[in-house]
């Protein structure tokens, strides 16, 4: 069986080294590149890079430098990634800055080393300036302040007397010189160094309004530093509203057009290319079942992506959304369409989304024809519909009329006077039959799907803890009735009352039971794996099914035991247990873990059984296989798993004995190829059965047995199943 691809949440993050530049930024950020190298300004220069959240501020930043790093030697320049985040007083922006532009006029040392002893020591210079002008602002401490029109901070505000503050702050350790002096050397050796320096700094706007206003004096600071370009990325409005607020001026605009000296703006993606960015990431992930499916995605991503995919967060966010709830949805066979068109609502729009899980949950009652709606109750909520349409959506006669196609009862009030739509309207058995077999959103059988993390399904009471610890304290078999029953009751969805047990148990719930219950529990489960299965089948080789659940449960169970305990547990379930199936999985897949066959060992940690243990359950399991007849083999649900299980244990001979000596009959022969047939699915035939080679060889004489089918074909009262086999094996050999 071909296992489902694994969806990866990717969330909301800039492009890395690697991904698609989807958006066709890349020729913009080379443009932008140059332009920053060919246009260095003598003097210092501030850019600003705007676009509001989500508008791809980061992923475009990360292509210019990704541009800049690409550019010739001889014109590249050094690229300083400051990020003030985790940094706290100003005294520490101003430390880390500093130490991030020496360390690239250090590498600029490194790089000219083996070229010319003059570019070294250039480079040598505008370090020593730059590490003592940093010094001498370290010194000057609080009252830097004072000296903001000395250094090119615009004036905020002044601390601790003017100047005399300066001298008090530093007459322990005077400065080496003034500060305006230090700060011309540092310009100097700056210039003569020729190199240029692009200090980049993302999100300013998501810093606090202080940590805003500080981060723009400290660009001031040295906006005038030769050869030196900032490039802050930020949202203008944000921004603009915090300067406004800590600096206490009237324009906040005005204020940030002082420091930055001119703008790029993000481009703006056009509706489209969002759209088709959504579709062609979703498509790597999610298919529809069929024509009718596709169609109505389409109208889906058209409709509700052109309202609601407005940015590339948007994408990235809807996108992740589906991804995290597509594969269990995928499992019940749900409607994809209908999930997409629920998310990007979601994301879009909150309260709208609310409001279809209510309507859902209402409306499948009224399916049941045991409540109805009174008309005050539609009034209100419709009002409560038409509340949360905020961007006016619903006034689009064409929105309208495919937001009612996704909702049961909902229809469009064509009316003059009509309030748009009339919902609750009576839903035709036919509709509503269409709506369960599909497992859509309308359908009052599978809507809860869509809200997994609203409600989370067949969620356990207190009722039925309290059944719980009370049939695991009354023994085994009550134990057993009760799982057997759970599992026998009706659910929506791909899971059951025992699957959210046995979830429920693992994750911690069992600490509450004592070591008398988890025996039970661990001998009921020993009991009913099988009959569960035989009751309502389900993949069991397949992840998280029942079983796979059960074996998971099966170490949390054991490890509440003393060693006597687990000792008498482990012999009361291998050797008594129903579930001989079931029990035959743990088996093989413990021989797996230990090494003892095969070449999957697995670290200790991650076994069930110690090698004693196993010692045990080998001899009990190997026992029961060679005492039971090959009938009884042939009547498990896995018979090839069981087989191969004693084979595996290091009985070679036993299970090719009991297998050859069956098959010297005919119809012994035939039984035996009919339960050892493998099911295979393709997307091209379905599912189909096939005899593999691989399967056969180890338990009788594969080829014989093919020609002695071939011979049956023919052979009345076997023919037809003869037939049937017959193509099994030509099936098993063309794969």
């Amino acid at each position: 069986m071909t296992a489902a691809p694994i969806t990866v949440v990717k969330g909301d993050r800039a492009l890395r080294k690697g991904d698609e530049d989807k958006l066709g930024f890349r020729d913009i950020a080379a443009r932008i590149a140059a332009a920053l190298v060919d246009h260095a300004s003598e003097g210092g220069l501030v850019v600003g890079l705007e676009g509001a959240w989500g508008s791809g501020k980061s992923s475009l930043l990360f292509l210019i430098e990704d541009e800049l790093a690409k550019l010739p030697a001889g014109r590249r320049p050094a690229v300083v990634n400051f990020r003030p985040w985790i940094i706290g007083n100003r005294e520490a922006l101003l430390a880390n800055l500093f130490a991030s532009l020496s360390k690239s006029i250090n590498q600029v040392a490194l790089e000219a080393g083996d070229v010319s002893g003059a570019s070294v020591a250039k480079a040598k210079a505008a370090a020593e300036a730059l590490r003592k002008f940093a010094a001498a602002l370290g010194k000057a401490g609080a009252a830097i302040e004072v000296v903001g029109d000395a250094i090119g901070f615009p004036p905020v505000k002044w601390v601790g007397g003017g100047l005399k503050a300066v001298r008090e702050a530093t007459k322990e350790k005077p400065l080496d010189a003034p500060l305006d002096q230090l700060k011309q050397k540092l310009i100097a050796s700056l210039r003569d160094l020729g190199r240029r320096f692009i200090i980049t700094i993302d999100d300013v706007d998501r810093l606090e309004p202080q940590e805003i206003v500080e981060i723009l004096r400290l660009v001031r600071s040295v906006a005038d530093f030769p050869n030196v370009t900032y490039l802050l990325c930020y949202d203008s409005e944000i921004l603009s509203h915090s300067i406004k607020k800590a600096a206490k001026v009237k324009s906040g605009k005005a204020y940030l057009e002082k420091i930055v000296q001119l703008t790029v703006m993000v481009p703006k993606p056009e509706p489209f290319q969002l759209r088709a960015w959504f579709a062609e990431e979703l498509r790597s992930f999610a298919l529809t079942k069929n024509a009718d499916e596709l169609s109505r995605l389409k109208s889906v991503v058209d409709h509700e992506g052109d309202r609601n995919l407005k940015s590339p967060r948007t994408v990235v966010r809807a996108l992740d959304s589906i991804r995290f709830f597509w594969p269990p949805l995928r499992e019940a066979r749900a409607d994809l369409a209908d999930l997409v068109w629920l998310q990007l609502i979601k994301d879009g729009n909150p309260s709208l989304f609310r409001w279809v899980e209510e309507y859902c949950a209402t409306a499948a009652v009224l399916s049941l024809g045991t409540a109805m709606v009174e008309e005050a109750e539609r009034m209100k909520t419709l009002a409560v519909l038409m509340k949360s349409d905020e961007s006016g959506h619903f006034e689009d006669l064409t929105y309208r009329y495919y937001f009612a196609e996704q909702l049961p009862g909902v229809e469009v009030d064509y009316s003059k006077d009509g309030g748009q739509f009339k919902l609750y309207q009576r839903v035709t058995e036919e509709v509503r039959d269409a709506a369960i077999k599909g497992r859509r959103l309308a359908s009052p059988d599978h809507y809860r799907l869509y809200f997994a993390l609203a409600g989370p399904l067949h969620a356990l009471g207190q009722l039925d803890l309290d059944a719980v610890w009370s049939a695991t304290e009354a023994g085994a078999d009550e134990t057993e009735v009760l799982l057997l029953q759970w599992h026998t009751e009706g659910r929506a969805g791909p899971l059951g009352k025992v699957d959210m047990l046995f979830e429920r148990l693992r994750g911690g719930t069992h600490e509450l039971l004592t070591p008398t219950q988890c025996m039970n529990l661990s001998c009921a489960i020993s009991n009913t794996m099988d009959k569960a299965y035989r009751i309502r089948g389900f993949d069991f080789s397949w992840i998280n099914s029942l079983w796979d659940r059960a074996e998971k449960l099966l170490p949390v169970l054991l490890s509440s035991l003393n060693a006597s305990e687990r000792q008498s547990a482990l012999e009361s379930m291998f050797k008594d247990g129903d579930a001989i199936s079931w029990l035959t999985t743990l088996f093989r897949s413990e021989t797996f873990a230990h090494g003892r066959f095969g070449s999957r060992r697995r670290p200790q940690e991650d076994w069930l059984l110690a090698d004693p243990e196993l010692d045990q359950v080998t001899q009990i399991m190997t026992s029961r296989y060679s005492s039971m007849s090959a009938a009884e083999v042939l009547a498990v649900i896995d018979p090839i798993g069981l087989l191969f299980a004693w084979q595996q244990s290091g009985e070679e001979v036993g299970p090719r004995r009991l297998i050859e000596s069956y098959i010297g009959t005919d119809e012994g022969l035939v039984e035996t190829l009919e339960s050892l047939a493998s099911s295979i699915t393709s997307s091209r035939r379905g599912t189909y059965q096939v005899l593999k080679r691989q399967n056969l060889a180890p338990f009788l004489d594969y080829d014989c047995a093919r020609d002695r089918i071939r011979d049956l074909q023919t052979s009345e009262p076997l023919a037809s199943r003869a037939q049937a086999l017959a193509r099994f094996f030509v099936d098993g050999e063309e794969i």
